[in-house]
């Protein structure tokens, strides 16, 4: 009986509620093109053109795993990078950048993984011409003679702060603009531009490797432990599920032979043009352990 009463009024309120929402989607604002939830914030220093449909590939991936519409900013330094943070839901940086983040607004997710035989975590090492002046510590006593592949990560700053250049870096010496390849140092060292190069030893080693620099006269020393290079970061904003679905969809990009999320296999060749295999996972502790051996070095960007 009282279904009955109330009956005609469930089709008038259905009927009621569509004239509300079209006339709302006639009078609201529509939502553009690029549109998104959030950013993939990219810290590239150099203009690379090809480099660009990478950060869009890569976003389109983790939006597929994260569940949400990501756009694409690129930073070409800290200040602009610094700039973007509070619009970003992932980060791809070198891990100095990444390790200067605030642990409870950003989380590792994975660490790049170079191809074969290069696939492990990089150390840093310093490549120096036989007989060259310049000792164990060429950025101090011949800076004008000595190269460094580039001021953004742990690679090449992790010495440095060793060496009580905290907060600072030194002064006199060339600094390479391309975190993601130490290459074109090494040839420019080759040329007789530089008798001492601090670099990425997966960089060095392939530049030995294939016989572009010749190793009997060239002395190469580590300099550090291995550390996690090229890294993604997501914010904590995002929920935990999220976080892990893409922690996930990374360690297995490249590597499946039915891969999880459309335009895996595509974004695994573009990955290739920044020297990347795909990716590792990156634990929190892991990470943390970075933080504060590192962190106290260089400023913290926020928030």
């Amino acid at each position: 009986m009282i279904g009955q009463r109330f009956r005609p009024v469930v089709p008038l309120f259905f009927a009621l509620l569509v004239l509300l929402l079209t006339a709302a989607a006639l009078w609201w604002p529509r939502a553009g093109a690029g549109d998104s939830d959030g950013a993939l914030l990219v810290l590239s220093p150099t203009a690379e053109p090809r480099r660009q449909e990478t950060f869009v590939a890569l976003a389109r991936y983790l939006g597929a795993a994260a569940g949400q519409r990501l756009r694409v900013e690129v930073a070409r330094d800290r200040t602009a990078f610094a700039a973007g943070l509070p619009a970003a839901l992932f980060v791809l940086a070198p891990d100095a950048v990444a390790v200067s983040l605030p642990s409870a607004t950003w989380q590792p997710v994975a660490a790049g993984r170079r191809r074969v035989p290069w696939n492990l975590r990089p150390s840093a090492v310093l490549i120096s011409r036989r007989g060259a002046a310049g000792g164990e510590r060429p950025w101090r006593t011949v800076p004008g003679r000595t190269a460094v592949g580039d001021s953004l990560s742990l690679v090449c700053l992790a010495p440095l702060c060793a060496d009580g250049f905290a907060g600072r870096l030194p002064a006199g010496v060339t600094w390479g603009d391309d975190p993601y390849d130490h290459r074109a140092l090494l040839l420019a060292a080759r040329h007789g531009a530089f008798d001492h190069v601090l670099a990425r030893q997966w960089d060095v080693e392939a530049v030995l490797d294939a016989g572009r620099l010749d190793g009997s006269r060239w002395r190469v020393r580590a300099l550090s432990d291995p550390v996690p290079d090229v890294v993604v970061m997501a914010n904590r904003s995002l929920p935990m599920p999220s976080r892990l679905a893409v922690q996930q969809a990374l360690s297995v990009l490249g590597r499946q032979e039915h891969p999880m999320y459309e335009d895996a296999d595509g974004l695994a060749l573009q990955l290739g043009r920044m020297g990347l295999d795909g990716f590792n996972a990156l634990l929190g502790p892991d990470f943390e352990r970075l933080r504060r051996r590192f962190g106290p070095c260089w400023p913290r960007l926020a928030p």
